[in-house]
């Protein structure tokens, strides 16, 4: 196993955090996994986690000064060990160590170039023979590989367990690289996914030098083929050809192989063994390997999503029982809203029964200060009222659960509607228009609530509309639905605002200013109203200009 960790360099000091797979968050908020106490920083600036293949990927949480590696702003990425990331005022790195306890051999998550040796390699494919059998010391060492890739419990494991154990048995450089597919061009240093080397290596410093290099020709080649491919070197002009690091004065053999096909992309193994210390079945043996680093990944990958099902389904039985237990909540807690309103309600009108009479001066006359106390308590009576008759509308809405749906005449209750807020418009001078298509006729839904819907929007159209402007309202068919257009040339909605005039109690911050009397909560009633129908409401708005709800209902619902 490999030990990680995030180095950490700021103003103040410098720090190293243990990073686990699942990843940690850094930002200067308290909640943050890692604090970045800066001005600079977001309060979630960024996050680095490790994806299925062991890899980390730094990922910048829309902070405002971004995440720059290369001096390039970025948005997720990939990261190796020592590349340095800047978070200004912080640099960050990544540190690999191998575990002490997983035995001997080095860890490398570096940038390794490509080079191109030319003819002076020897490409061979592989060729399976009719009977492969591997020598007992190669059938013992893929049974300990396989032993030890069968004790793995996630797929980002894999490919480093998988170097380090090949490495550990050849005591040679084993490497997992990214290739992209096919003509499309190999990168001068290619993404190393990972890479160990045999416990002989003991100085880094010569793994890390300008002398370790990967074949491009072998790349390329395992790139483009499904099998297994070999490169040998002999001795050349310049010496004996050195195609990665093992031994400079002696020849090698390359054997390298897919182990996952990514569609876009090509994982491939990459082997650097010394020739005289290649079994003669390495091949075969190679061959063997992938074959079982790919069906460990895909079985890895197949647990790991039955994990996450049986996560999501545990977490959606959950969700259901909370939900239950939630409506059951809200039912009581509208049944209590009901039962107090109602009881409001009837006071209420006790309260407003006795301020009509003693307005009216049967009791006595009323000197001009006390006529106008009187009159203000009853438009506030009649505004409390009001509110109370719209919040037992809306919890008695909420209990009723399906509406009692029958056909009804839509202009006909369109016509009483439009009746109940003529008084409302005269007292205004605004005009108010209609146009209902004659073929307009029956649908079928709850005639009360459609008939106070209509009402509804019709009311809130005259009252934020200025006297002496207009109201009009529209309706047609529309194959099997009706559309109903509720226009006013009034003082409009603003942009920001429009996402919540269906939220209850919400009034628009114009209309606050200009009726300081209103529940906020007509337009959240009409909402309900048209979704029990299986309809639609849209709003369309212009500040200072005017406002257009627009309700589409089917015609048939069912009975």
């Amino acid at each position: 196993m490999i030990k990680t960790k995030l180095v950490i360099s700021g103003p103040q000091e410098t720090k190293e955090v243990p990073l686990e797979p699942k990843g940690v968050s850094l930002g200067r908020g308290s909640k943050c996994d890692v604090v970045l106490d800066h001005s600079n920083v977001s309060r979630v600036h960024a996050q680095i986690s490790q994806d299925a293949f062991g890899r980390w990927i730094i990922e910048d949480m829309d902070s405002y000064n971004g995440v720059l590696i290369n001096e390039q702003r970025i948005k997720a990425q990939a990261i190796l060990p020592n590349q340095e990331i800047s978070i200004h005022p912080f640099i960050l790195h990544l540190r690999e160590e191998p575990d002490e306890q997983t035995g001997t051999g080095a860890f490398l998550r570096t940038t390794i170039p490509v080079v191109d040796k030319g003819m002076e390699e020897d490409i061979v494919s592989y060729k399976a023979s009719p009977v492969t059998v591997l020598s007992p010391d190669l059938m013992r060492y893929l049974n300990e590989f396989t032993a030890r890739l069968m004790e793995l419990s996630s797929p980002s494991d894999l490919y480093s367990e998988a170097c380090l154990c090949l490495a550990r048995i050849f005591n040679t450089l084993v490497a997992i690289v990214r290739l992209p597919r096919g003509d499309e061009p190999l990168s001068g240093s290619p993404e190393i996914l990972a890479c160990n080397v045999g416990p002989n290596a003991t100085d880094i410093s010569i793994l890390q030098a300008s002398s370790l290099h990967l074949s491009k020709r072998v790349l390329d080649t395992v790139r483009k083929t499904d099998v297994p491919v070999m490169a040998s070197s002999g001795p050349s002009s310049g010496g004996n050809l050195v195609l990665t690091v093992v031994d400079t004065h002696k020849p090698h053999l390359v054997f390298s192989a897919r182990v996952h096909d990514l569609g876009e992309t090509i994982d491939a193994l990459y082997i650097d063994i010394l020739q005289d210390k290649s079994p003669k079945e390495m091949f075969d043996f190679i061959e063997a390997v992938s074959r079982q680093i790919n069906f460990t990944q895909k079985n890895l990958f197949f647990t790991e999503l039955k994990k996450q099902e049986k996560a999501a389904r545990q977490a959606n039985v959950q969700l259901k029982e909370a939900n239950l237990q939630l409506t059951e909540k809200d039912r009581i807690k509208d049944e209590y809203v009901a039962r107090v309103t109602h009881d409001i309600k009837g006071h209420l009108a006790a309260i407003q029964s006795c301020l009509y009479i003693a307005a009216d001066q049967s009791s006595g006359t009323l000197n001009e200060k006390q006529s106008d106390f009187m009159n203000r308590s009853r438009n506030r009576t009649m505004q409390l009222t009001n509110f109370v008759k719209e919040l037992l509308n809306l919890t008695q809405m909420r209990l009723s659960g399906q509406l009692q749906m029958e056909p009804f005449s839509l202009p006909d209750s369109i016509s009483k509607a439009l009746a109940s807020v003529a008084t409302n418009a005269a007292d205004k001078s605004i005009t108010v228009t209609s146009d209902i298509e004659p073929s307009l006729g029956q649908i079928v839904g709850n005639e009360f609530s459609i008939n106070e819907m209509i009402s509804n929007l019709l009311l809130n159209a005259v009252k934020y509309t200025p006297e002496g402007k207009s109201v009009h309202l529209e309706a047609k068919n529309q194959d099997d639905f009706v559309q109903i257009e509720f226009s006013d040339t009034g003082i409009g909605i603003p942009e920001s605002e429009l996402g919540n005039v269906f939220e209850e109690f919400f009034r628009a911050s114009n209309a606050k200013k200009r009726e300081k009397d209103g529940t906020g909560l007509g337009l959240s009633i009409v909402k309900q109203i048209i979704d029990r129908h299986g309809g639609k409401i849209s709003v369309q708005s212009r500040e200072g200009q005017g406002t257009k709800f627009t309700v589409i209902l089917p015609k048939n619902n069912i009975l």
